[in-house]
C-alpha cells in the first residue's frame, strides 16, 4: 500500500510538471501573438497565488514590457492586440482594459525567501527595480538611491551565480556611472558588449567613461563604434558629436570639424549641433563661419540664450567686432519683429559699453522702446536696460 501511494505522488508530480511546462509553452504562444491580457490570465489562473517561479517570471515578462498603463508598477492594465497593433498605440490614451494587481517586487521577494539561491529571481528583481526607476524615478515609492542599492544587491547575485545577460551588465555599468564611479563602470560596459556587441549604448557610455578618465584613444574607438551602429537619429547625431569632442580635446581641429558636420547632417541646423559647430569655424577662421552664425541665430531669434551663446562664442575667440557687424545686418531684416529688434539693440548697447557709451545708450534707449510694444513695464528687462544706462551715466 505504501509502495502504491508513493508511485501515485510520484506519477501527480510528473503530471503536474507536464502540466506547468505546457502551461508556459502556451502562453508564450499567447504572448507572440499579442494576447497579452489572455496569457496573463492563463498563468495566473494556473498560478493563482505566485508559488511557480516560472510563471511569475514569464508574469513579470507580460506587465513589465507589455502594460497598456500602470499604477506604481503594481497595478497594470493589460489588453489583447491584433496582428497589426502595437502596445505603444494605446499607452496614454483611454480605453476599457484588463486590471490586474501584481506587485513584482513582494511576489518575488516572497519566493527568494523559499528559494534563497534562485538567481533567477535576483535578475527579476533586478529588472523590476530598474524599469521602475526609467519610469518613476524619485516618483515612486523608494527613492533613486535605494532602487539603486536594490538594482546592484540583485543583479550582483544574477551576476555571481550565472543568471546574467547584457543588459543585466549594461544597467551595472550605468548605475556605476549615474554614481560618478566610471572606472568602476567599465569592466560591466565590457562585459556586455562581449556578450552583445549589437548593444550600442553600451559603447556609447563606454566612451563616456574613458573619456571622463581622460583616456581619449580608448574613447574615440568606442565613439566610433556607437556612431556606425546607432539607427536613431538623436542618437547617432550625439555620437557623432562626441567623436568630435574627443578630437577637439586631442587638438585635431580638422577631424573635429569633420565630424561635428556629420553630427549637423545627421539631425541638421539641432540647437546641440550648430552651437559647437560655430564655435570651432570660428576658432578655425573656416569659410562657412557666416552661414553658421546665421543659421544658429535663426534657431530662435527672439530667445535671450541664443544672444548669450553668441557673445560667449565670439567673445572667446576675439571676435566680438565681427559679431557687431552681424547683428547691425539682422536690424534692417527684423524692424518689425519688435522681441527680435529689441533684443539685438539689447545686445548691440552690451557690446558697445566699453567702446562707445553714446552709442550704448542708443541702443538700450531702442531696445526699451522695442521691448515696450509686447512688454508689460514691470517685466525684469526693463530694470536691466536702467541699471545699463545708470552704469553708463557714471
Amino acid at each position: 500500500m505504501k509502495f502504491i501511494l508513493s508511485w501515485i505522488l510520484l506519477i501527480s508530480s510528473f503530471l503536474n510538471a507536464q502540466t506547468a511546462t505546457q502551461i508556459i509553452i502556451n502562453a508564450k504562444h499567447l504572448i507572440e501573438q499579442k494576447k497579452y491580457d489572455s496569457a496573463f490570465n492563463l498563468l495566473n489562473h494556473f498560478d493563482p497565488k505566485n508559488g511557480n517561479i516560472e510563471a511569475v517570471l514569464l508574469k513579470e515578462e507580460i506587465v513589465l514590457n507589455y502594460f497598456v498603463s500602470s499604477m506604481m508598477h503594481q497595478l497594470f492594465a493589460l489588453k489583447d492586440l491584433s496582428k497589426n497593433e502595437k502596445i505603444e498605440d494605446f499607452r496614454g490614451k483611454e480605453g476599457t482594459y484588463s486590471m490586474h494587481m501584481f506587485e513584482v517586487d513582494q511576489i518575488l521577494d516572497s519566493l527568494l525567501k523559499i528559494y534563497p539561491n534562485n538567481c533567477k529571481l535576483n535578475k527579476g528583481l533586478g529588472d523590476f527595480y530598474y524599469e521602475v526607476h526609467l519610469k518613476y524615478g524619485d516618483r515612486w515609492l523608494k527613492t533613486n538611491k535605494e532602487l539603486f542599492k536594490l538594482i546592484e544587491e540583485n543583479y550582483s547575485q544574477s551576476i555571481n551565480n550565472n543568471c546574467a545577460n547584457f543588459l543585466d551588465y549594461y544597467v551595472m555599468g550605468y548605475i556605476k556611472t549615474t554614481q560618478e564611479k566610471y572606472k568602476e563602470a567599465i569592466p560591466y560596459f565590457t562585459k556586455s558588449i562581449q556578450l552583445n556587441n549589437n548593444y550600442t549604448s553600451a559603447q556609447y557610455n563606454l566612451a563616456y567613461c574613458f573619456l571622463y578618465l581622460d583616456e581619449r584613444d580608448s574613447a574615440l574607438i568606442y565613439a566610433k563604434q556607437a556612431l556606425e551602429k546607432y539607427e536613431d537619429v538623436s542618437y547617432k547625431s550625439d555620437a557623432a558629436r562626441m567623436v568630435a569632442q574627443i578630437y577637439t580635446e586631442l587638438n585635431d581641429d580638422k577631424n573635429a570639424i569633420v565630424f561635428y558636420e556629420k553630427a549637423n547632417f545627421i539631425d541638421i541646423n539641432n540647437y546641440d549641433n550648430l552651437k559647437p559647430l560655430l564655435n570651432i569655424y570660428l576658432k578655425t577662421n573656416h569659410h562657412n563661419s557666416s552661414q553658421i552664425t546665421s543659421l544658429f541665430f535663426n534657431l530662435d531669434a527672439g530667445n535671450p540664450t541664443i544672444y548669450n551663446d553668441l557673445e560667449e562664442i565670439f567673445w572667446n575667440h576675439k571676435k566680438e567686432n565681427e559679431l557687431i557687424l552681424f547683428y547691425k545686418e539682422k536690424l534692417n531684416e527684423n524692424k518689425n519683429e519688435p522681441k527680435v529688434f529689441g533684443n539685438l539693440n539689447f545686445y548691440l548697447a552690451k557690446l558697445h559699453m566699453e567702446k562707445d557709451k553714446k552709442l550704448s545708450k542708443h541702443y538700450f534707449e531702442t531696445a526699451k522702446d522695442s521691448f515696450a510694444k509686447i512688454f508689460k513695464p514691470t517685466h525684469e528687462i526693463f530694470k536691466i536696460i536702467k541699471d545699463g544706462l545708470s552704469e553708463l551715466n557714471k
